[in-house]
Parts: structure tokens; C-alpha cells; sequence
């Protein structure tokens, strides 16, 4: 029986209030995360000026959102207008970090990046900025455009992480090629191959998920949404950690895609587009009857698609990495690199066995569930193994004395994104335990109990206990001459 929807007045203020107060919740964290390598909160030498923008863009925000609840219709038409400022803000720092990648190239100064606090920053924004939901067939209408934005986005994030993977495999092996007359040797060779497959890696990373947004289903917007939700929460994790200098050599502040894994092009417009999703399609799937889990399971796999292509790619990676130092008679540890690469094929092994078994309603539930505990363990395991296992510089390389990033570690094969897929895996989890609970209770419940009519005790009919006076004569047999 299709579920029914349940929308009344007072939930769809709850829903505003609550989406109002996410946006505002998120928009003062921005302000304590940094934006970028050399700007932020515990970024030293950050420019006062700058600060005052950056808390000028939040309060017109913020009052955005306080003014709409006012009974004004001028007000609320104000939502849109009073974010620009902060949207053209976030724009600004994109195209700075741009400009230095660019003037930077082949160079060892490194660009600043795009941070947490924009990523942040950016999500409460483009909440505060929609419109108020009045679940009236208007809404269609004023939310279209803003779902034609995520598209923009889709599509500029993908030109954007080809266009860097490519700039830097230009300036990387530009820098290989042999100079006056050395050869074209061992030592050039590696450095161009693993180029080339760390930055194919990151760029079908950033493909395969920001695909989700141009399909347009409710169900690709569901992963589009936990994917947003599990960067934020990923950018503050790495960057408030003392080990995410470890986990990730720029601290959780993302460069564009290129062999330093995946770029803000990825996180930044995840964050955006599950901003831009998040509003509408929650309180379509919230306000029904039952739980739909012919939305949350198919989400759940899209998620774990992405894990199984970042898990092979980093088993890929890890080999890339074995056959160089091999090939150059570099040190390495055998065991350690093994280990590090078991921990990735297992993870996409267990993945691919989830995504093919998610929607096969014949197997137990609990052993569902307990494959997505195993998922989840294994996700964490993976950092955890990763920074412990990987090989070290011999000697503290000169970069270890910047207080913002740079780490030891002769591998930067773990990055923020790995802590993405943690929290991702971790909504599978979720939607795995409460899917199943909900079906569970759909078939524990009573049939209803039907009247059963008293038809009284058999009677076997005789003829002189018939209601009628006049009875059928008796029976005669008929023969051949007989009248």
C-alpha cells in the first residue's frame, strides 16, 4: 500500500525553523574553521581585515534569516539578496585559490586551497538563502531554479577537477622530463606513472559522485545529501584532531584534484548541492507514513559504490607505489605495504558484496546490519593503519615547521577523503538498522480480525418437514409400451 503523506501546517514550520536553525548553527562554526592555508582561526598571520568581511557576509545571513520570520512579504524576499554577499565571498577565495595555482605551477609554493570554513560556510548559506517551504504547488516553481543551480554546480565541478588533474600532470611531467643530456630513465618514469594513476584515481572519484546530482532522483539526491553531511563533518574532524595532520598532509584543507587526492572542486560543491537538496527532498520522505525503503537502500548503494572505486583506487595506488620503489631500490617495508593494501581490497570486497546483496530482501536483516558495522570498522581501520604502517622521511623534512600542514609521511595516499567515506559509511549503517526495524514492525503487525457470521447447525431437508404444503409427486420409471 503506498504510504500517505502526513504534512500539516505545524510540521511544515517545524521543518523551516529547523532548516533555519541548521543554516545558523553552521554558519557561526564556519567562522571558527580556517578558509584556506593562510586564513582562518588558528592560522597564523591571518589578515584583520579580511576577518571583518568574513563576519560581515554572516551577519547580513544571519539576518536573512531572522527577518523572515517576520510577517513582512519584504523580508522573506530578502533571503536570496542578503546571501549574496557571502556566496560572492566563498566565489572569491575559489578564484584566488585558482589564480595561485596557476601562478604556482612547477613551483614548491603551494596554494591555498579551499577549507572547512567555506565548506561550512557555504551550506548555511545557500540554506538561509532559499525561500521558506509552504508545501503548496508553488514550491515547485521557486525551488526549480535552485535545483538548476546544483546542476551548474555538477558541471563546474567536473571541468574544474579535469582541468586541474590535467594542469598538474603537465607541470609534474614537465618536471620528469630529462634536462641537457641525461636520459629518459627509471627515475622519470615512475614519477610520471604515478602522476598519472594518483590523478586518474582522484578524478573518477569526483565523477562518480557528482554524477548523483545531474540524475535528478530523489534517490541520488538522498546520496548527494549524505555525502554533503559526511564532508562537513569530516572537515571539522581532520582539522580540530591532533592526528589530522597526519591523516592529511593539508590538514583537512583541500587543494584542487590532483595527485593530492580529491580537490575542493568535490567537497565544496557536495556541501553546496546538499544544501541546495536537503530542504525539499527530507521533508518529502519525513512526512510520509511509513518509511520508504525503496529510497534509503538504493542511496545506500550508491554510497557504496563510491568506497568500492576509492578502496580499489587506493589498492591501485599502494601497488603503484611498491613497483616504483622496487623498480628505484628505494627502502620499503613489504609487510607493512601489504597490510595497508589488504586493509583496501577487503574494504572493496565486503563493499561490493553489500551493494549486490543490499536489495535482496530474501537475507536476514541482522546480518545486513552487522556486514555494515563490519564496513564501517574496516573504513576507520584503514586510517588508522594507514598513518601508523606508512613509511617515514628519515629525517624531519623542513616543511614539518609550518604550524598549519605538512607531515613526515613519504605516502599521501590517505587523505580527508577517507574520513568522508567513514561518515558515509556510517549512514548506511544507519539506514540499514532503521529500514529494517521499520519492515520488521510492518510484518509483526496483528491482521485485523474479521466478523465471523453465525450460519447455525446443519439441517438435512426431509419432504414432510418441507415449508410448503404441496410436495413433488413421487418418482416414476418409465418403459417402452407402458402409458
Amino acid at each position: 500500500m503506498p504510504s500517505r503523506s502526513v504534512v500539516t501546517r505545524k510540521t511544515i514550520q517545524r521543518w523551516n525553523i529547523g532548516r533555519d536553525v541548521v543554516a545558523g548553527v553552521l554558519l557561526l562554526i564556519a567562522l571558527a574553521l580556517p578558509w584556506n592555508l593562510y586564513f582562518g582561526v588558528g592560522v597564523p598571520g591571518s589578515r584583520g581585515g579580511l576577518f571583518t568581511v568574513v563576519l560581515v557576509a554572516t551577519l547580513l545571513s544571519l539576518t536573512s534569516i531572522a527577518g523572515s520570520w517576520r510577517l513582512d512579504p519584504l523580508a522573506r524576499r530578502l533571503r536570496a539578496p542578503l546571501n549574496i554577499p557571502y556566496l560572492l565571498l566563498v566565489l572569491g577565495f575559489v578564484v584566488f585559490d585558482v589564480v595561485q595555482t596557476v601562478r604556482y605551477g612547477g613551483s614548491a609554493n603551494v596554494p591555498g586551497g579551499i577549507g572547512p570554513g567555506a565548506w561550512l560556510g557555504v551550506a548555511g548559506s545557500l540554506l538561509s538563502a532559499q525561500p521558506l517551504i509552504t508545501a503548496t504547488a508553488a514550491d515547485k516553481d521557486r525551488f526549480r531554479r535552485w535545483l538548476l543551480s546544483a546542476r551548474i554546480l555538477g558541471y563546474a565541478s567536473i571541468v574544474g577537477a579535469a582541468l586541474a588533474v590535467g594542469f598538474n600532470l603537465f607541470w609534474r611531467t614537465k618536471a620528469a622530463l630529462p634536462t641537457g643530456s641525461s636520459g629518459f630513465g627509471k627515475q622519470n618514469v615512475a614519477i610520471i606513472a604515478t602522476a598519472v594513476v594518483y590523478g586518474i584515481v582522484a578524478l573518477v572519484a569526483v565523477v562518480v559522485a557528482t554524477r548523483w546530482i545531474f540524475q535528478g532522483s530523489r534517490v541520488t539526491r538522498l546520496a548527494v545529501i549524505g555525502l554533503g553531511a559526511s564532508t562537513l563533518l569530516a572537515g571539522i574532524v581532520v582539522w580540530v584532531l591532533p592526528i589530522g595532520r597526519e591523516i592529511d598532509g593539508f590538514h583537512g584543507i583541500a587543494q584542487n584534484t590532483s595527485t593530492s587526492g580529491v580537490g575542493f572542486e568535490g567537497y565544496l560543491v557536495w556541501a553546496a548541492a546538499a544544501a541546495v537538496f536537503a530542504p525539499l527532498t527530507l521533508l518529502r520522505i519525513a512526512t510520509t507514513e511509513h518509511i520508504p525503503e525503496s529510497l534509503w537502500r538504493p542511496a545506500a548503494r550508491k554510497g557504496l559504490l563510491l568506497i568500492i572505486v576509492w578502496c580499489a583506487g587506493s589498492v591501485l595506488m599502494r601497488i603503484t607505489d611498491i613497483v616504483v620503489s622496487v623498480s628505484l631500490n628505494l627502502p620499503y617495508s613489504p609487510y607493512d605495504s601489504a597490510a595497508m593494501a589488504a586493509f583496501d581490497l577487503v574494504t572493496a570486497v565486503l563493499a561490493v558484496w553489500l551493494y549486490l546483496n543490499l536489495a535482496n530482501l530474501s537475507l536476514p536483516r541482522p546480518v545486513i546490519s552487522s556486514l555494515c558495522g563490519v564496513l564501517f570498522v574496516l573504513s576507520v581501520s584503514r586510517i588508522v593503519i594507514a598513518v601508523a604502517l606508512a613509511p617515514r622521511y628519515a629525517s624531519s623534512p623542513s616543511w614539518l615547521s609550518n604550524p598549519v600542514y605538512g607531515n613526515d609521511l613519504v605516502q599521501q595516499i590517505t587523505s580527508t577523503f577517507d574520513v568522508v567515506l567513514c561518515g558515509l559509511t556510517l549512514c548506511i549503517l544507519a539506514v540499514v538498522i532503521v529500514t529494517g526495524r521499520a519492515a520488521q514492525h510492518r510484518t509483526a503487525s496483528p491482521e485485523p480480525v474479521t466478523t465471523r457470521l453465525d450460519t447455525g447447525r446443519p439441517r438435512i431437508f426431509r419432504g414432510d418437514n418441507a415449508p410448503t404444503q404441496q410436495l413433488s409427486r413421487a418418482p416414476k420409471i418409465y418403459r417402452p409400451g407402458q402409458r
